[in-house]
């Protein structure tokens, strides 16, 4: 085998394995499959601080007493700690795959991350930098996704719920009554469970897409009809149709 078509092969393969991989900035509020409800809701509010008007150079300060007030949070040290704890999940594992393609056409893919650095000062300051790769990816998504406003995001405590919401954001275009989101098994699973964990069909109906409808149900003014998509017995995936039903 050539060593180009190896190095074809491997590419593939990383492609292939990834969780996350960024496209067009919306992508961004498909949530990163590995976070924890409560570490997602930090960086939804760390996305929060990007405004219309804000720069690929800006720099971002937020207060983990504000935090702790905006998540209905006790002010004890056990939350703080959460907090930074929430932070230092957030640097770990908010890696970026982004398609890359060189003069000469030949494609690639740079290993980046999601932010440049971020500060955790002993007076409960927190300072952050989106990286250079990822900040336009960012701005987008502040420019098309976020329609909804934090408060309802602090509404909704479930990891899977804050998926779908995500889920229905990224593919809904503008103010639409019904959104369709269709994907094969493995593409579902990947996205409510990371790169990493698989789940039998039934326990993931069960325990990720049905927990997260059913919060969102009851919390948002939304309804959930969901298609099962089958190869005889076999499930192979599913498709969901959302109705806003405030509109």
């Amino acid at each position: 085998m050539s060593k180009n078509k190896k190095a074809n092969l491997a590419l593939t393969d990383l492609l292939s394995r990834q969780n996350y991989l960024v496209v067009q900035g919306n992508d961004l509020a498909k949530s990163f499959g590995g976070l924890k409800s409560f570490e997602q809701r930090v960086l939804d509010y760390c996305f929060s601080y990007v405004t219309k008007d804000s720069r690929l150079e800006d720099e971002y300060e937020v207060s983990t007493l504000e935090i702790i007030r905006h998540f209905n949070l006790n002010t004890s040290g056990d939350s703080y700690k959460r907090i930074a704890e929430a932070f230092k999940r957030l640097n770990e594992n908010t890696a970026l795959y982004l398609p890359i393609t060189r003069s000469d056409g030949s494609k690639g893919i740079r290993m980046t991350q999601l932010f440049s650095w971020i500060d955790f000062f002993d007076d409960g300051i927190v300072r952050f930098k989106f990286s250079t790769d990822s900040a336009p990816y960012v701005l987008d998504l502040k420019e098309k996704f976020y329609s909804f406003r934090l408060g309802e995001l602090s509404r909704i405590n479930g990891k899977y719920a804050l998926i779908m919401l995500k889920l229905w954001e990224s593919n809904r275009r503008g103010k639409n009554k019904y959104t369709t989101i269709s994907g094969d098994l493995e593409n579902w699973q990947s996205l409510f469970l990371g790169k990493d964990k698989q789940l039998p069909a039934g326990r993931f109906f069960a325990e990720s897409l049905t927990r997260s409808i059913d919060e969102l149900e009851e919390k948002i003014a939304c309804e959930f009809f969901v298609t099962t998509q089958k190869r005889g017995r076999k499930v192979v995936g599913y498709e969901i149709m959302i109705t806003d039903t405030s509109i």
